[in-house]
């Protein structure tokens, strides 16, 4: 083989490699900041992970400070468990503050926390603000008569509860009764929009939050 017709061969080889693409993340199973990975469903046009947040990461790396106080919620990102007790995690997930939300690095990679219009489209899905609540209530855990629960949706949302704002310092409060949980939408006059569900109750109601409630986190693939 003549030297020009080796090097023509080598330099094919290496174009060839050069303009392979590069292989793309699967971004398919949620892996949040902490290594934990979550089942996920398809509803429509949209992927949900079933689940709320776990995480005590960002997606960058970054640790998120579990504030048992409640003291530096208006000012940065930080998380606590219900009744600051970690065996609450498996179950119920973190509660997080809108800093954390808002910081664009809470959900797993290719995952965003969902916006108050992946709610409305899932909500429309099931009938609207008047009944989808029903389809979107675990039939276990919530206080009875858990109205119009069928969890139609297979999300299984749970009665997470919330953490009130800094001013009360934290006070914990609805586990068992109400589901709080964040949208990554920001709300008029400051902090972000929420979605709310009763045990005895079969509508959805959502509304603006101040920044430093603690409320749990639910994701969609982007």
């Amino acid at each position: 083989m003549s030297k020009n017709l080796l090097f023509s061969c080598f330099a094919s080889l290496l174009l060839f490699v050069s303009c392979r693409p590069e292989p793309s993340e699967d971004y398919s199973i949620p892996v949040d900041g902490d290594g934990n990975t979550y089942q996920t469903i398809t509803i429509g046009t949209q992927t949900w992970m079933v689940g709320n947040l776990q995480t005590t990461h960002l997606n960058d790396g970054t640790p998120i400070e579990q504030d048992v106080q409640w003291e530096n919620a208006e000012v940065k990102p930080v998380f606590c468990y219900y009744d600051n007790n970690s065996a609450n995690e498996a179950t119920y997930g973190m509660l997080y503050n809108w800093h954390a939300v808002r910081s664009g690095k809470l959900a797993p990679k290719g995952w965003h926390v969902a916006t108050k219009q992946d709610w409305e489209k899932l909500i429309a899905h099931y009938g609207g603000l008047n009944k989808a609540g029903g389809a979107f209530k675990a039939l276990k855990l919530w206080r009875e008569p858990n109205t119009g629960a069928t969890n139609s949706s297979r999300l299984g949302l749970l009665p997470t509860g919330c953490c009130l704002g800094s001013f009360e310092s934290g006070i914990f409060e609805g586990q068992g009764e109400y589901g709080y949980w964040w949208t990554s939408t920001p709300a008029i006059g400051g902090g972000g929009e929420m979605i709310h569900l009763s045990y005895n109750s079969e509508t959805v109601e959502g509304n603006g939050s101040s920044p430093d409630f603690g409320y749990a986190v639910v994701c969609v693939k982007n």
